[in-house]
């Protein structure tokens, strides 16, 4: 596969136009390279609408230009698409690629970059997962199925969306790529709750950008940030986000996530933070979506609210080794006073980390 030349960056006016015509020339041909090779070709000139654009597609394509109006009215090639991009078949690396490279339109350059790999090793990794995705191409989703595949594509962005701030190895932003494909879904699919809370997530926590890191690059806890330094425009936005995906009267993990992150940004100070509320939130988010992810930081919650006794013991039971798991005991034993057993646990959470970026960020505290 050759990298998709763009003449300029794909503005986030055009992201679900793009999806569209992309989407709907792929079912068609069940041929995801095809696709992504037509409608890059279509953008090579401005449009001036999503169906301008599918018919460019179509006709790059070789398919007909007359069909592009009835392939704009419905999302489903959409979900079709990238559910296949993520499907459960793939390596997560795999499903990771093809969402940067198909969804947000990244050149295989850029792809190769945040994978710290050679381009043509991640063209090749790319041209194999398309080639995988054939056959869900065509396969249609029935309607009560469709929450459970659009699940699985916002898995896949909100991996690249945590990726890119843990590991800001690539030029291309990724945190803002991932934000950017979840609000075009929010586009396609506006009855759907949960692209929504999900882009609300994605808003709060990256509101705190430019807050979260000390001139040296460590991590600073966020009852140390500044809060001026917090996007307030951003904090808005996903705040009126997450009201309106509760409108539905269901309740998604995604909203729960989002709302965790709201109860920390709408505090003015860190002692205005309703603990109490947060801990609530983690043990619903554990009904929904249980990981060890959520018990970790259902821990730190619970330090606030009953103590870091019971935290620890709680966190100490978990027989985990992952360095977010030595990490948060690190911070537990430090909050005891037991500073020498928090020592070693920081070490052992540095040693566990990917790489350089991440073991720099962790020589600072952990942001909550």
């Amino acid at each position: 596969m050759t990298a998709h030349a763009m003449v300029a960056p794909l503005s986030p006016e055009l992201r679900s136009a793009r999806l569209s015509a992309l989407s709907s020339a792929a079912v068609r041909l069940g041929d995801v390279a095809a696709a992504s090779t037509a409608v890059d070709e279509a953008l090579k000139s401005p449009v001036t609408s999503t169906q301008e654009l599918v018919a460019r597609t179509f006709a790059a394509a070789g398919l007909d230009p007359g069909s592009a109006t009835a392939a704009t009215e419905d999302p489903h090639d959409v979900l079709v698409t990238l559910s296949a991009c993520c499907h459960p078949s793939l390596p997560e690396v795999a499903r990771i690629a093809l969402m940067l490279s198909v969804a947000a339109g990244l050149p295989s350059a850029d792809v190769a970059r945040a994978f710290a790999v050679p381009e043509d090793t991640m063209a090749h990794r790319i041209a194999w997962a398309q080639n995988r995705v054939r056959l869900a191409l065509g396969a249609a989703i029935p309607e009560q199925d469709h929450p459970e595949h659009l699940g699985r594509v916002l898995d896949v962005l909100l991996l690249i969306f945590d990726d890119g701030i843990t590991h800001p190895h690539c030029q291309a932003d990724l945190p803002q790529e991932a934000l950017d494909t979840t609000r075009a879904l929010v586009e396609l699919f506006p009855a759907e709750q949960e692209p929504r809370a999900l882009l609300a997530l994605m808003l709060l926590t990256r509101a705190r950008r430019d807050a979260r890191l000390d001139d040296d690059g460590a991590l600073i806890s966020l009852d140390l940030q500044d809060r001026s330094l917090w996007h307030r425009a951003d904090i808005d936005e996903g705040l009126f986000l997450l009201r309106g995906s509760k409108r539905e009267g269901r309740t998604g993990r995604y909203q729960v996530a989002a709302s965790i992150q709201a109860e920390h940004v709408s505090a003015r100070e860190p002692g205005d933070t309703d603990w109490d509320r947060i801990l609530a939130l983690h043990d619903r988010l554990l009904q929904l979506a249980p990981s060890d992810t959520v018990v970790l930081g259902r821990a730190v919650a619970l330090a606030e609210v009953r103590g870091p006794e019971l935290a620890l013991e709680l966190v100490e039971g978990l027989g985990l080794d992952s360095h977010l798991f030595h990490a948060t005991r690190a911070a537990l034993l430090r909050r005891l006073g037991r500073d020498e057993e928090a020592d070693r646990a920081w070490v052992a959470a540095q040693a566990r980390v990917r790489g350089a970026a991440e073991h720099a960020r962790l020589s600072g505290r952990m942001e909550r």
